[in-house]
């Protein structure tokens, strides 16, 4: 099963499995992961799961400060296993175990 490691500052704070269908990320208290950071968007990004294709597609809701992977912007890419995405203070680390 699919994971998101969230860290902070580089502590793990949280690790949240990923459910079939759409996971989003940002401030407001109504995402699927809220991170308390004025960095992120309110709604910054979406992951869209199909695990029994074993595939999860990130993309970016035209946040302002941007989603990166490494130092490239993204605006959308398949996740790999090992995958850090950053946002700000924030990394999510993506697992795929299956």
């Amino acid at each position: 099963m699919a994971s998101l490691y969230v860290l902070e500052n580089d502590k793990q704070i949280s690790q949240v499995q990923l459910p079939p269908g759409t996971v989003t990320v940002g401030r407001l208290k109504t995402n699927t992961i809220v991170l308390d950071n004025p960095g992120v968007s309110r709604t910054h990004l979406r992951i869209d799961g199909d695990p029994s294709a074993s595939h999860f597609v990130l993309e970016d809701l035209n946040s302002l400060n941007g989603t990166y992977m490494g130092s490239r912007r993204v605006q959308a890419t398949l996740l790999q296993n090992g995958d850090e995405i950053h946002l700000g203070k924030h990394t999510l680390v993506f697992e795929d175990n299956g």
